[in-house]
């Protein structure tokens, strides 16, 4: 099952299926498993061949070598199927194996720059879920099933973008108890983020990256507070619903902004712990999620107010606005 706190996610069995290796025979750990890719098959010429190496780009698109006959990319990459061992750190559960295979896989202009190319993969397992509702099996083919959960966050993912994935490149999603989920730098390895959860907003609906080393590299601070900016974290909890709609802005570098609609208010600034400041009317406050926040919002009244753009950027590293 996935962490209590960390909705829409990509799921093997019963098992999160976040992070994966850019390596053959390497085990990315995850909440419940380590999962290790040992092999696999790419097609070249519609002729399955055998993968040799994995690699993913700092734009989170997806390369597979397929031994001496080179590399395949972009879209060229469907039809690929891995083998996967997954070790349940459980140990009254046995490891097993199973499959993945890329669906379909679509490289499309980017959200929020057009200009650049942004991919996104469709994966489906043979490991039947937990729940075949949520995770159902594909229309494509019988005993497949999608690994990323039947959410259209509201009616704003279409069909083919509801059980679609983007790969965000060296970083892995982890979670501890007290602690909650983070974002974290972690060469060789890239989270497998589910277009409805929160982990793969930034890189698909921003075109923003959590490496601060790239092109439209988030700073350091950013990283978590990107995560739980989306799940509008405070008091140790997610509050938001899918298909809750905002304006997110950078304060630090200026890679994205708010709308300029004046119907949309400041609901605060966000940092690596969650809600840092409060916006909207000072004896009320504005949310995504709940009305009069101030009085129904238990710890919301404690946060400093701002209600500029210059408080935001003074209380955290991300801001938000809400049309609520």
């Amino acid at each position: 099952m996935p962490p209590p706190v960390v909705g829409n996610t990509s799921l093997i069995g019963d098992h999160p299926m976040s992070n994966l290796k850019e390596a053959l025979n390497a085990d990315a750990a995850n909440y419940s498993a380590d999962i290790r890719i040992t092999g696999g098959t790419g097609l070249h010429d519609e002729i399955p061949r055998t993968i040799t190496e994995i690699d993913v780009k700092e734009d989170g698109q997806l390369k597979l070598k397929l031994g001496t006959f080179g590399w395949i990319d972009g879209e060229w990459v469907e039809g690929a199927v891995f083998n996967l061992l997954v070790t349940p750190h459980d140990p009254s559960e046995p490891a097993f194996t199973g499959q993945l295979k890329i669906q379909d896989a679509e490289c499309e202009p980017g959200q929020y720059l057009p200009e650049m190319t942004m991919c996104r993969y469709t994966f489906v397992t043979d490991v039947e879920p937990y729940d075949d509702e949520l995770y159902p099996e594909t229309s494509k083919g019988s005993g497949w099933y999608h690994t990323c959960p039947d959410n259209d966050e509201g009616g704003t993912l279409g069909a083919a973008y509801r059980f679609s994935s983007v790969l965000n490149h060296q970083v892995s999603l982890g979670y501890t108890v007290v602690g909650g989920p983070t974002i974290d730098l972690a060469p060789g390895t890239f989270i497998n983020g589910c277009l409805n959860g929160a982990v793969s907003k930034g890189q698909y609906r921003l075109n923003v990256f959590y490496d601060p080393s790239m092109y439209r590299g988030l700073q350091a601070s950013q990283r978590t507070a990107m995560l739980r900016m989306w799940m509008a974290w405070h008091n140790g909890e997610p509050r938001t619903e899918p298909g809750n709609m905002i304006s997110p802005h950078d304060p630090i570098g200026g890679l994205f902004t708010w709308t300029s609609d004046p119907s949309w208010q400041i609901e605060g600034a966000y940092t690596a712990t969650g809600a840092s400041c409060r916006g909207g009317a000072l004896g009320t406050g504005v949310h995504r999620q709940y009305l009069n926040p101030v009085g129904t919002l238990s710890g919301w009244s404690s946060l400093p107010h701002c209600n500029t753009a210059a408080k935001v950027a003074e209380f955290g590293v991300l801001g938000v606005k809400v049309d609520n």
